[in-house]
């Protein structure tokens, strides 16, 4: 299923949604060989149509956690715009961080180089998130 997500990834990249783009396969790679629990798939009639990507941390950085303790970090979304609205991403997401309470873990953490912010902000709200620090450039 890594080559349907590497599809995924240079579809979305082709879309140009993005400021910067994290597309390397050996980092999905590496994520995947370390974090496999935390690598989901949406599928719709035997195609897979989204995916969603953690990795799990212990925090050095993150001003509003509790040094050591470990969190989720979201690390990748990404759902085909035809099936975007359908809920499939909130359940992509929402099955990620039933896995990581499984696990004992509790914080989730996730950040965003989207060039459609209001959208993102809006579904990250919808699901108890809140911002931490926004950064502006003009």
């Amino acid at each position: 299923d890594l080559e349907s997500v590497f599809e995924l990834d240079r579809l979305w990249n082709e879309e140009d949604v993005a400021y910067v783009w994290y597309g390397d396969r050996d980092d999905v790679i590496a994520n995947f060989d370390r974090f496999q629990e935390y690598f989901l798939l949406a599928e719709h009639d035997g195609r897979i149509v989204g995916y969603i990507n953690g990795s799990i941390r212990t925090n050095e950085a993150v001003d509003v956690l509790a040094k050591r303790e470990t969190y989720l970090e979201v690390e990748n979304i990404y759902v085909l715009p035809k099936f975007r609205d359908m809920r499939v991403g909130g359940e992509l997401l929402e099955r990620l961080m039933e896995v990581a309470k499984r696990n004992g873990i509790n914080r989730v953490v996730v950040s965003t180089v989207t060039k459609d912010f209001d959208r993102i902000l809006r579904f990250y709200r919808s699901y108890g998130f809140k911002p931490l620090y926004v950064e502006l450039f003009k």
